[in-house]
């Protein structure tokens, strides 16, 4: 748990306004403090915070994925585990959780060290989506088990309207490809345009065109995550012309 003197380097105002964001308002402060505070920024600043995040990662991911599938279960009392399988995975990713810490406007709470800020990774998927799973872990240790299923719904409510409804689910790569082919007439290409990372821990960037132009951009674990990532991208940016 963080020092009082951590909580403090917390402008209230930035309190307040991440508790009106979120809708929720925190009992013990340093739960959410500890939820925006990176491996970086605690290697740095370790006078003034005592944790990061990575724990509370851990402990949010297995949260989420218990609501949503509570949730599923109760929605889809027909489907067999294999479809309610496929469901979550469809709401609970990388990339749909960093879209929705985008649409918060939580980034720019995140604390992290100066190189992280110098690289550009404030906006990375990884760091979005790892940050709203801590500021879960965060709610559920604060409020329990029935104030974070509240919060859950509510942020990911459009999400799961989408999938009762039966839109946004199954391979974003084969609808892309339904979808140019039905339009242009072509198939869209993938290539690798960047990876980094230790050979057990890496993150692929890939690219998908169509024609000679680049129309998404996705990051993953593996190459596999970051094609879908990227036609999910894709298929945004067809679905606004």
């Amino acid at each position: 748990m963080c020092s009082e003197e951590t909580i403090i380097t917390i402008p209230q105002a930035e309190i307040r306004e991440i508790e009106e964001i979120l809708g929720y308002q925190f009992n013990d402060l340093s739960y959410l403090v500890n939820a925006l505070t990176r491996r970086s920024y605690w290697h740095e600043n370790r006078d003034t915070c005592e944790e990061h995040n990575e724990r509370l990662e851990f402990l949010g991911d297995a949260v989420l994925g218990l609501v949503i599938a509570h949730v599923l279960y109760e929605q889809f009392p027909d489907d067999e585990e294999g479809e309610l399988q496929k469901k979550r995975a469809s709401l609970v990713n990388r990339s749909a959780l960093a879209q929705l810490s985008r649409n918060l406007g939580l980034a720019r709470f995140i604390r992290m060290g100066r190189g992280d800020e110098l690289s550009g990774c404030r906006e990375r998927d990884s760091i979005l989506s790892d940050t709203l799973e801590a500021i879960i872990a965060a709610v559920y240790l604060d409020g329990g088990y029935d104030q974070v299923a509240c919060l859950i719904i509510q942020h990911f409510l459009p999400l799961i309207e989408r999938c009762i409804s039966g839109e946004g689910l199954g391979d974003c790569k084969s609808m892309l490809q339904e979808k140019v082919q039905a339009q242009m007439g072509t198939t869209p290409l993938y290539h690798v345009i960047g990876e980094w990372g230790e050979d057990h821990s890496k993150t692929f960037s890939i690219a998908v065109s169509v024609g000679d132009e680049i129309v998404g951009v996705g990051m993953g674990r593996n190459k596999r995550e970051a094609a879908q990532q990227a036609a999910r991208q894709a298929l945004d940016k067809f679905d606004t012309l």
